[in-house]
Protein backbone atom coordinates (compact mmCIF):
# COMPACT_ATOMS: atom_id res chain seq x y z
CA UNK A 1 0.00 0.00 0.00
CA UNK A 2 2.95 2.64 0.98
CA UNK A 3 4.39 1.43 -1.90
CA UNK A 4 1.79 1.80 -4.21
CA UNK A 5 1.20 5.44 -2.85
CA UNK A 6 4.90 7.26 -3.04
CA UNK A 7 4.00 5.23 -7.24
CA UNK A 8 1.50 7.97 -7.53
CA UNK A 9 3.11 10.43 -5.65
CA UNK A 10 5.74 10.19 -7.92
CA UNK A 11 3.58 9.85 -11.18
CA UNK A 12 1.72 13.22 -10.20
CA UNK A 13 4.93 14.87 -9.35
CA UNK A 14 6.65 13.66 -13.01
CA UNK A 15 3.07 14.60 -14.77
CA UNK A 16 2.94 18.02 -12.82
CA UNK A 17 6.28 18.96 -13.75
CA UNK A 18 5.99 18.03 -17.81
CA UNK A 19 3.19 20.09 -17.84
CA UNK A 20 4.96 23.12 -15.91
CA UNK A 21 8.14 22.61 -18.40
CA UNK A 22 5.37 22.26 -21.30
CA UNK A 23 3.57 25.58 -20.58
CA UNK A 24 5.19 28.05 -22.61
CA UNK A 25 4.51 25.67 -25.55
CA UNK A 26 0.95 25.63 -24.79
CA UNK A 27 1.29 29.20 -24.47
CA UNK A 28 2.74 29.79 -27.92
CA UNK A 29 0.90 27.10 -29.59
CA UNK A 30 -2.65 29.01 -28.35
CA UNK A 31 -1.43 32.70 -29.13
CA UNK A 32 -1.07 31.25 -32.82
CA UNK A 33 -4.26 29.56 -32.97
CA UNK A 34 -5.79 32.91 -31.57
CA UNK A 35 -3.84 34.69 -34.02
CA UNK A 36 -4.20 32.98 -37.09
CA UNK A 37 -7.62 32.22 -36.42
CA UNK A 38 -8.71 35.72 -36.75
CA UNK A 39 -8.96 34.57 -40.85
CA UNK A 40 -12.31 33.37 -39.70
CA UNK A 41 -13.53 37.52 -39.41
CA UNK A 42 -12.14 38.70 -42.48
CA UNK A 43 -14.87 40.60 -43.75
CA UNK A 44 -13.68 39.60 -47.58
CA UNK A 45 -12.91 36.91 -49.85
CA UNK A 46 -12.57 36.08 -54.02
CA UNK A 47 -15.99 35.00 -53.79
CA UNK A 48 -17.86 37.88 -52.28
CA UNK A 49 -15.64 40.14 -54.44
CA UNK A 50 -17.14 38.31 -57.56
CA UNK A 51 -20.67 38.70 -56.48
CA UNK A 52 -19.98 42.39 -55.48
CA UNK A 53 -18.89 42.95 -58.98
CA UNK A 54 -21.34 41.32 -60.34
CA UNK A 55 -24.40 42.92 -58.92
CA UNK A 56 -22.91 46.11 -58.68
CA UNK A 57 -22.54 45.57 -62.89
CA UNK A 58 -26.65 44.91 -62.78
CA UNK A 59 -27.39 47.82 -61.04
CA UNK A 60 -25.45 50.08 -63.14
CA UNK A 61 -26.99 48.28 -66.11
CA UNK A 62 -30.52 48.65 -64.25
CA UNK A 63 -30.49 44.75 -65.41
CA UNK A 64 -33.39 43.22 -63.74
CA UNK A 65 -33.53 38.92 -63.09
CA UNK A 66 -35.48 36.85 -61.01
CA UNK A 67 -32.36 35.60 -59.74
CA UNK A 68 -28.70 37.33 -59.27
CA UNK A 69 -27.17 35.34 -61.56
CA UNK A 70 -22.90 35.75 -61.60
CA UNK A 71 -20.09 33.10 -62.63
CA UNK A 72 -18.25 32.74 -59.60
CA UNK A 73 -17.14 29.32 -59.87
CA UNK A 74 -13.65 29.98 -60.34
CA UNK A 75 -13.48 32.57 -56.97
CA UNK A 76 -15.10 30.00 -54.91
CA UNK A 77 -12.44 27.54 -55.87
CA UNK A 78 -9.85 30.12 -55.14
CA UNK A 79 -11.38 30.66 -51.66
CA UNK A 80 -11.28 26.99 -51.19
CA UNK A 81 -7.55 26.91 -51.35
CA UNK A 82 -6.63 29.97 -49.62
CA UNK A 83 -9.29 28.20 -46.93
CA UNK A 84 -6.90 24.79 -46.75
CA UNK A 85 -3.78 26.77 -46.78
CA UNK A 86 -4.96 27.91 -43.45
CA UNK A 87 -6.49 24.57 -42.40
CA UNK A 88 -2.78 23.35 -42.86
CA UNK A 89 -1.63 26.18 -40.61
CA UNK A 90 -4.26 25.76 -37.73
CA UNK A 91 -3.96 22.01 -37.52
CA UNK A 92 0.18 22.32 -37.07
CA UNK A 93 -0.64 24.66 -34.43
CA UNK A 94 -3.15 22.75 -32.77
CA UNK A 95 -0.79 19.00 -33.58
CA UNK A 96 1.80 21.15 -31.44
CA UNK A 97 -0.52 22.04 -28.36
CA UNK A 98 -1.96 18.47 -28.63
CA UNK A 99 1.96 17.44 -27.74
CA UNK A 100 2.78 20.02 -24.87
CA UNK A 101 -1.32 18.53 -23.25
CA UNK A 102 -2.01 15.90 -21.95
CA UNK A 103 -5.36 15.93 -24.43
CA UNK A 104 -4.18 13.99 -27.47
CA UNK A 105 -6.68 12.98 -29.94
CA UNK A 106 -9.15 15.50 -28.89
CA UNK A 107 -8.48 17.22 -31.88
CA UNK A 108 -10.40 16.09 -35.20
CA UNK A 109 -8.60 15.41 -38.47
CA UNK A 110 -11.23 13.47 -39.77
CA UNK A 111 -12.84 15.60 -42.07
CA UNK A 112 -11.82 14.51 -46.28
CA UNK A 113 -8.26 14.77 -47.44
CA UNK A 114 -7.94 18.01 -49.77
CA UNK A 115 -5.07 18.65 -51.99
CA UNK A 116 -4.59 22.41 -53.38
CA UNK A 117 -4.29 22.65 -56.75
CA UNK A 118 -3.82 26.09 -59.28
CA UNK A 119 -6.65 27.75 -60.20
CA UNK A 120 -7.21 30.28 -62.32
CA UNK A 121 -6.10 33.37 -59.71
CA UNK A 122 -4.26 31.21 -57.69
CA UNK A 123 -0.56 29.97 -59.12
CA UNK A 124 1.00 27.23 -57.28
CA UNK A 125 4.04 25.84 -57.54
CA UNK A 126 5.53 22.25 -56.79
CA UNK A 127 6.89 23.41 -53.58
CA UNK A 128 4.14 24.43 -52.41
CA UNK A 129 2.21 21.53 -53.35
CA UNK A 130 4.76 19.88 -51.47
CA UNK A 131 4.71 21.67 -48.08
CA UNK A 132 0.77 21.78 -48.11
CA UNK A 133 1.34 18.15 -48.47
CA UNK A 134 4.32 17.35 -45.66
CA UNK A 135 2.52 20.01 -43.46
CA UNK A 136 -0.75 18.03 -43.34
CA UNK A 137 1.04 14.52 -42.59
CA UNK A 138 3.17 15.58 -39.64
CA UNK A 139 0.54 17.74 -38.03
CA UNK A 140 -1.61 14.18 -38.49
CA UNK A 141 1.00 12.59 -36.80
CA UNK A 142 0.85 14.60 -33.84
CA UNK A 143 -2.79 14.42 -33.08
CA UNK A 144 -2.94 10.84 -33.48
CA UNK A 145 0.34 10.19 -31.06
CA UNK A 146 2.52 9.47 -33.10
CA UNK A 147 5.14 11.83 -31.89
CA UNK A 148 5.79 11.70 -28.38
CA UNK A 149 5.88 14.84 -26.04
CA UNK A 150 9.72 14.51 -25.80
CA UNK A 151 9.88 15.26 -29.56
CA UNK A 152 8.57 18.63 -29.50
CA UNK A 153 11.57 20.05 -30.98
CA UNK A 154 11.45 17.25 -33.49
CA UNK A 155 7.84 18.36 -34.42
CA UNK A 156 8.49 21.88 -34.73
CA UNK A 157 11.86 21.38 -36.39
CA UNK A 158 10.36 19.13 -39.40
CA UNK A 159 7.70 21.02 -40.00
CA UNK A 160 9.21 24.79 -39.53
CA UNK A 161 10.42 24.98 -43.61
CA UNK A 162 7.25 23.75 -44.50
CA UNK A 163 5.10 26.32 -42.40
CA UNK A 164 7.28 29.42 -43.39
CA UNK A 165 6.40 28.20 -47.78
CA UNK A 166 2.46 27.79 -46.74
CA UNK A 167 2.82 31.05 -44.41
CA UNK A 168 4.45 33.05 -47.34
CA UNK A 169 2.19 31.65 -50.11
CA UNK A 170 -1.00 32.42 -48.22
CA UNK A 171 0.15 35.98 -47.46
CA UNK A 172 1.31 36.90 -50.89
CA UNK A 173 -2.76 35.28 -52.15
CA UNK A 174 -3.80 37.62 -49.33
CA UNK A 175 -1.65 40.83 -50.40
CA UNK A 176 -1.09 40.41 -54.05
CA UNK A 177 -4.61 38.53 -55.26
CA UNK A 178 -7.14 39.41 -52.36
CA UNK A 179 -6.16 43.36 -51.72
CA UNK A 180 -5.48 43.17 -55.88
CA UNK A 181 -9.63 42.94 -56.06
CA UNK A 182 -9.98 45.17 -53.91
CA UNK A 183 -8.23 47.78 -55.67
CA UNK A 184 -10.19 47.00 -59.24
CA UNK A 185 -13.42 47.28 -57.02
CA UNK A 186 -12.60 50.96 -56.40
CA UNK A 187 -11.10 51.67 -59.80
CA UNK A 188 -14.81 50.37 -61.27
CA UNK A 189 -16.32 52.41 -58.78
CA UNK A 190 -14.63 56.16 -60.02
CA UNK A 191 -15.41 55.47 -63.09
CA UNK A 192 -18.95 54.71 -62.86
CA UNK A 193 -19.85 57.42 -59.91
CA UNK A 194 -17.24 59.87 -61.63
CA UNK A 195 -19.15 59.76 -64.74
CA UNK A 196 -22.89 60.48 -63.02
CA UNK A 197 -21.47 63.58 -61.53
CA UNK A 198 -21.23 65.03 -65.23
CA UNK A 199 -25.03 63.39 -65.65
CA UNK A 200 -27.20 66.56 -66.83
CA UNK A 201 -30.10 64.70 -66.35
CA UNK A 202 -29.64 64.66 -62.39
CA UNK A 203 -29.60 67.36 -60.48
CA UNK A 204 -27.83 68.39 -57.92
CA UNK A 205 -29.31 66.23 -54.50
CA UNK A 206 -28.87 62.91 -56.81
CA UNK A 207 -25.35 64.02 -57.47
CA UNK A 208 -24.56 64.28 -53.59
CA UNK A 209 -26.19 60.86 -52.80
CA UNK A 210 -23.86 58.97 -55.67
CA UNK A 211 -21.25 61.02 -54.29
CA UNK A 212 -22.02 60.03 -50.23
CA UNK A 213 -22.57 56.05 -52.02
CA UNK A 214 -19.08 56.35 -53.31
CA UNK A 215 -17.02 57.34 -50.34
CA UNK A 216 -18.79 55.19 -48.13
CA UNK A 217 -17.97 52.50 -50.65
CA UNK A 218 -14.23 53.25 -50.38
CA UNK A 219 -14.24 53.35 -46.62
CA UNK A 220 -15.61 49.99 -46.14
CA UNK A 221 -12.89 48.87 -48.59
CA UNK A 222 -10.33 50.77 -46.50
CA UNK A 223 -11.35 48.44 -43.58
CA UNK A 224 -10.89 45.53 -45.09
CA UNK A 225 -7.74 46.19 -46.42
CA UNK A 226 -6.45 47.28 -43.47
CA UNK A 227 -8.12 43.78 -41.57
CA UNK A 228 -5.90 41.75 -44.26
CA UNK A 229 -3.38 44.36 -44.01
CA UNK A 230 -3.15 43.30 -40.04
CA UNK A 231 -3.81 39.87 -40.47
CA UNK A 232 -1.28 39.20 -43.23
CA UNK A 233 1.17 40.97 -40.10
CA UNK A 234 -0.13 38.35 -37.88
CA UNK A 235 0.53 35.12 -40.13
CA UNK A 236 4.44 36.59 -41.33
CA UNK A 237 5.15 37.18 -37.24
CA UNK A 238 4.03 33.40 -36.23
CA UNK A 239 6.13 32.31 -38.52
CA UNK A 240 8.98 33.95 -38.24
CA UNK A 241 9.16 33.56 -34.63
CA UNK A 242 8.31 29.69 -35.34
CA UNK A 243 11.78 29.98 -37.59
CA UNK A 244 13.85 32.03 -35.09
CA UNK A 245 12.82 29.57 -32.29
CA UNK A 246 13.71 26.87 -33.64
CA UNK A 247 17.21 27.81 -35.52
CA UNK A 248 18.08 29.17 -32.04
CA UNK A 249 17.38 25.36 -30.91
CA UNK A 250 15.96 27.18 -27.52
CA UNK A 251 14.71 24.08 -24.60
CA UNK A 252 10.99 24.83 -24.64
CA UNK A 253 11.27 24.82 -20.06
CA UNK A 254 13.95 27.61 -20.95
CA UNK A 255 13.55 31.08 -19.45
CA UNK A 256 14.49 32.15 -22.62
CA UNK A 257 11.98 30.55 -24.36
CA UNK A 258 9.33 31.56 -22.36
CA UNK A 259 10.82 35.20 -22.64
CA UNK A 260 10.62 34.85 -26.12
CA UNK A 261 6.71 33.16 -26.31
CA UNK A 262 5.74 36.37 -23.64
CA UNK A 263 7.15 38.83 -26.64
CA UNK A 264 5.49 37.27 -29.14
CA UNK A 265 1.80 37.40 -26.94
CA UNK A 266 2.50 40.84 -26.48
CA UNK A 267 3.04 41.49 -30.29
CA UNK A 268 0.12 39.71 -31.40
CA UNK A 269 -2.31 41.02 -28.70
CA UNK A 270 -1.35 44.45 -30.09
CA UNK A 271 -2.04 42.99 -33.59
CA UNK A 272 -5.11 41.48 -32.72
CA UNK A 273 -6.20 44.93 -30.91
CA UNK A 274 -5.81 46.75 -34.17
CA UNK A 275 -7.95 44.04 -36.09
CA UNK A 276 -10.77 44.17 -33.49
CA UNK A 277 -10.88 48.32 -33.77
CA UNK A 278 -11.02 47.80 -37.81
CA UNK A 279 -14.26 45.72 -36.91
CA UNK A 280 -16.21 48.51 -35.19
Amino acid sequence: MHLFFRNAVYLASVLAISCTSLKPVQDLSTEALDGIGQFRELDYSFHTSCIEDCTFSKISEVEIERKLNCSCESYQLADDQVYNMYLALIDYWEGLYQLSSMNINQYNLSRPTVALRTTNLIQLKDEHLLAFQKLSEISLKAVTGQYRKNKIKTYMAEADTYQQIISDKLTFVLRENLSGLLAIQEEGWYAYYKTLTYDPTLNTVDKALATDKYYKLLENNKTRNNQITVLIEVIDLISQKHHQLVEAGTKSNSAGFREEVGRISRDLHTLHYAFEQLKK
